[in-house]
């Protein structure tokens, strides 16, 4: 680790932070007037020879860092230099992890830098891992290259998140969708949870842009609001848990769909305390004995 001049230093276009980089740069820059520079930026030696003058290192990571020393005028730069130029997927990892850390990566920088190492690995654990980033989160920003060119658009414009747009994107299958009608359904899903945001797609909306869907259902016309499903939390004890997984089992539901049917059965008054317990096959929990199971359970 030492100090080396600006000039000797490039940032690697294997950078993954590409936009929004020097936003809210003066904070930093005021920060290091300060302070200091508190942390060393990473840098590897640039391959082949160099022209008397030219960089010698590329940035690996810190690349803020650099561009606040440069608005302050400083010749040098704290540095941990690597003994040789990593990689393309160690540079991405490097600089993804270093930037998680520091300030929140915009979401298409992190959708290119899972896409990129996917492409290498061809493993979204091994993305994961390398990356330390949840499985889920990294298996959503890979899926973005299938999205239509309005939804990709729509999630660089920050107005959707990668989630909700592959919803709309599976739910709309090959189906064509006005661009407008995309803007509205976005704008609806954008405020519900997640529970309601399957629910309602699940109904075959088809008038989701006004926040009300219309639904064929039993002969008559339904209509459904955001905010028809909500969620909630269900403690048991672990005897009336296996219970409940047995008996969702049986009727190959899952575990929150068998709850909310209970639920929704015995609340309906289509089935009495008595039939209940002898359909699920145990006894009630007794006020104030501990549990020790909660459960997740999606009502209408």
């Amino acid at each position: 680790m030492r100090q080396l001049r600006l000039d000797q230093l490039v940032v690697s276009r294997l950078q993954v932070r590409t936009r929004e980089v020097e936003k809210d740069l003066e904070e930093l820059v005021e920060n290091i007037r300060v302070h200091g520079q508190l942390e060393p930026i990473v840098v590897a030696p640039i391959e082949g020879p160099s022209d008397e003058g030219a960089a010698q290192y590329e940035i690996v990571a810190g690349q803020r860092r650099f561009l606040a020393l440069q608005r302050l005028n400083q010749p040098t730069i704290l540095a941990a230099i690597l003994e040789e130029r990593a990689d393309e997927a160690t540079t991405r990892a490097l600089s993804i992890s270093e930037n998680l850390m520091r300030r929140g990566l915009s979401s298409k920088d992190l959708i290119d830098a899972c896409t990129s190492l996917y492409h290498k690995y061809g493993s979204i654990k091994a993305v994961s891992e390398e990356l330390a980033l949840p499985y889920s989160k990294v298996r959503a920003y890979i899926k973005f290259e299938r999205l239509r060119p309005e939804l990709k658009n729509l999630i660089q414009g920050g107005t959707l998140d990668v989630r909700t747009a592959i919803r709309i994107e599976d739910h709309f299958g090959e189906k064509g969708v006005d661009e407008s009608e995309l803007e509205n359904i976005a704008k609806t899903l954008s405020r519900m949870t997640t529970a309601q945001q399957i629910d309602f797609l699940s109904q075959s909306a088809r008038s989701l842009g006004s926040g009300v869907a219309e639904v064929a259902g039993k002969g008559k016309v339904l209509r459904v609001r955001p905010g028809g499903v909500k969620q909630i939390l269900v403690t048991l004890r672990e005897e009336q848990y296996m219970q409940l997984r047995s008996w969702a089992s049986r009727r190959g539901f899952t575990q929150d769909r068998a709850a909310a049917q209970i639920l929704a059965a015995f609340l309906g008054g289509a089935v009495s305390p008595n039939e209940l317990k002898g359909e699920v096959g145990g006894s009630g929990v007794a006020d104030g004995q501990k549990s020790s199971k909660n459960l997740n359970s999606t009502i209408d």
